[in-house]
């Protein structure tokens, strides 16, 4: 499952973040609240996996039940 790797912080605040599946950047800047940057930040990934990542996480879970190989797509 991917996750979000921090690239950069303000203040001890993290404002950028990489998909450490696709190494995609997703940036939250500006004047926002720790609260409201999470809530971006959460909603901008979660729209990633499910556009990006969601037919691989399928494809996973078909290879394991045939038993076979998972191909190297990442």
């Amino acid at each position: 499952m991917p996750q979000l790797i921090v690239l950069e912080k303000i203040d001890g605040t993290p404002v950028s973040w990489r998909c450490s599946d696709c190494r995609q950047n997703f940036s939250v800047r500006g004047k926002f609240t720790v609260q409201e940057r999470q809530k971006k930040i959460t909603a901008e990934f979660k729209a990633h996996i499910e556009a990006s990542h969601k037919s691989e996480a399928l494809a996973d879970g078909m290879a394991f039940a045939a038993g076979v190989r998972l191909p190297d797509y990442r």
